[in-house]
């Protein structure tokens, strides 16, 4: 007797595996390519990985990335977590080795790929890197100092995936503050009162396809900022900062990665100015909407007032959902719904506060605490080949 020839789901056409495969999570993916020799060659093909960046299911697979520093500054700590409970999931490790003394910066999470900007604390001088930790691969982007002149104050970054056309752009903003009329020097790295605002700041933008970058000419910020590594966050395709008009009103300024043009956004009508601080992250499960915190200090108690843009780039769309007035609350870093938000206290402490109950769940993190910062990250089979 002949034998039953034996099926399996790599008889079938490669278009049907594509289609079946790609609608597993990434977790799944890798998980399955451990075990089973024949799916690496189809799992990388370029084909799937385009397909699966686009899945709907992978958009539903979503993590929160938080990063901290201990203390005395000798642990530098990645962790993913739950969206819903925020409880650590999986503990990362950067796939590379540091170049500078101080910490990588976050210039922005999309379709699984982080993008950080290594520098030190007191340069603006650094190394851009893409960093998929599903698959632990990452890519140092060079060539961003080359296309410039040495004439600079500050590189300002920015990540994204343009969902129309199936890329990872980076927009990189290159400031000249001028000389310091104090003490008549040029300034690196942040923006004084006393410098002069260079108008005609360059604009760069890196495409993951081609592997280079593009000076844009006729585009510049229309506004600027005083740091390059705070504020930065993405929602619905833009990348957003905290930034000064020339009167030094602040705004959000946002880049359109997709039309490659910039906007700017007011805050709302009735904040009050004397904040000590403002904050912006994307608000909700769905990172579609911004929300806004603006802190006041008042004796040893901080207020802060939280915001959210319900309809995202119109001004009109404001509302403050809650205000908090704590003395051990710092600052929040993830807006989880209307009245669950992700926050630091004062003394370095992660915790989950409930702006109806105003209890705080401790979540059993400690760090520096001018040093966490939060990313929504989602885990795709993106490869850094471009």
């Amino acid at each position: 007797m002949s034998k039953t020839p034996a099926y399996t789901i790599f008889n079938l056409p490669q278009e049907i595996i594509f289609n079946i495969l790609s609608r597993l999570p990434a977790e799944s993916l890798i998980q399955f390519r451990c075990v089973c020799t024949s799916s690496p060659p189809l799992i990388s093909h370029p084909c799937f990985t385009k397909l699966h960046l686009t899945s709907t299911v992978a958009d539903n697979n979503h993590r929160i990335l938080i990063y901290s520093r201990s203390i005395d500054d000798t642990n530098h700590f990645y962790s993913l977590r739950s969206p819903l409970t925020f409880q650590e999931t999986r503990n990362l490790q950067l796939p590379y080795k540091p170049h500078y003394r101080g910490k990588p910066r976050f210039a922005g999470s999309s379709k699984g790929l982080i993008c950080l900007y290594d520098t030190s604390y007191h340069s603006s001088s650094g190394t851009l890197v893409l960093w998929n930790p599903s698959i632990n691969k990452h890519k140092i982007l060079d060539g961003a100092h080359n296309v410039i002149s040495d004439h600079f104050s500050l590189f300002v970054f920015g990540f994204g995936f343009v969902s129309r056309i199936c890329e990872f752009k980076v927009i990189g903003i290159v400031y000249d503050y001028g000389v310091n009329m104090n003490n008549n020097k040029r300034t690196r790295g942040c923006c004084s009162v006393n410098t002069v605002v260079d108008k005609n700041n360059t604009v760069l933008v890196y495409s993951l396809s081609t592997n280079s970058w593009e000076k844009k000419k006729g585009l510049s910020a229309p506004c600027y900022l005083n740091y390059g590594w705070f504020g930065t966050t993405i929602v619905n395709g833009f990348v957003n900062w905290l930034a000064f008009k020339e009167d030094k009103s602040r705004v959000i300024m946002a880049f359109d990665l997709d039309h490659e043009r910039f906007q700017v956004y007011d805050l709302p009508k009735d904040i009050v100015p004397n904040y000590h601080d403002l904050g912006i992250s994307s608000f909700g499960e769905d990172s579609l909407s911004l929300s806004l915190c603006a802190c006041y200090r008042d004796h040893n108690v901080n207020k802060l007032d939280v915001w959210v843009m319900r309809e995202y780039g119109v001004v009109d769309s404001w509302k403050k959902v809650f205000v908090i007035s704590h003395h051990l609350l710092l600052r929040p870093l993830v807006m989880k719904s209307d009245r669950e938000v992700l926050m630091l206290t004062i003394h370095g402490k992660l915790v989950l506060f409930d702006a109806i109950k105003n209890e705080t769940q401790d979540l059993g993190t400690r760090g520096a605490p001018a040093d966490f910062h939060a990313l929504r990250y989602t885990a795709i089979l993106a490869q850094l080949d471009g």
